[in-house]
């Protein structure tokens, strides 16, 4: 899920006004909405396509995205050899493996790492802003 945070101001303003500026530095008004249309740095735009673009070109120039964490590959491959072997030793265990049972230890496998992942980033979530 990809979220954005404004860097920028909008006001909205009802009963007096009846308008939506944009405005970025927070003092200068870039985008307008008001009763006669979309405005642009103070010119009108009659073409909707166009206001469209424009919003949305402002949009992502004064948005930043939020940090995303990593994703699980990216958490496993952090993962130290010898923790990875010893998963895989106790997802064996786990299973009670034998030669004919392999799937058995596939899945225990499986298991552990999605335990091995969600503790990573249950430690990313609390202290990860420190």
């Amino acid at each position: 899920m990809n979220t954005a945070t404004s860097t920028l101001g909008i006001f909205l303003m009802t009963e007096l006004t009846s308008c939506i500026t944009f405005n970025s530095p927070p003092t200068e008004e870039v985008l307008r909405l008001d009763k006669e249309g979309f405005h642009y740095k103070g010119q009108f735009i009659a073409d909707a396509g166009e206001a469209h673009q424009l919003m949305v070109e402002f949009l992502k120039q004064n948005t930043k995205r939020e940090p995303q964490g990593p994703t699980d590959e990216e958490i496993m491959e952090l993962m130290p050899q010898q923790m990875r072997d010893d998963l895989a030793n106790a997802a064996r265990a786990l299973a009670g493996f034998d030669r004919a049972n392999v799937k058995a230890a596939g899945v225990m496998r499986i298991i552990l790492n999605r335990q091995a992942v969600n503790h990573a980033r249950a430690v990313l979530a609390r202290w990860g802003n420190q």
